[in-house]
């Protein structure tokens, strides 16, 4: 069987429309679903959007008392 990957979007009452193309009208289909997306933060993207990527990627991260090395020195330069 074919696969295909649509983007769709799940309104806030969770339900889920995918249209398929016609080549799959009146055929019986098996279909797998895969979530949540990746974030997808940008110049689109809105403050929200952002945050949550954050906080699923640094924030998630944020209690491990991770800290940032010293800069390594830089190798001196020919004059």
């Amino acid at each position: 069987m074919p696969s295909i990957v649509l983007d769709s979007h799940v309104g806030s009452d969770g339900g889920l429309n995918l249209r398929l193309p016609p080549a799959f009208a009146g055929r019986e289909v098996e279909v797998a679903v895969s979530a949540p997306p990746s974030p997808r933060p940008g110049p689109e993207g809105t403050g929200a959007e952002w945050h949550d990527f954050v906080e699923a990627t640094y924030g998630s991260c944020a209690q491990l008392g991770l800290e940032e090395p010293e800069d390594l020195p830089l190798p001196a330069q020919e004059s």
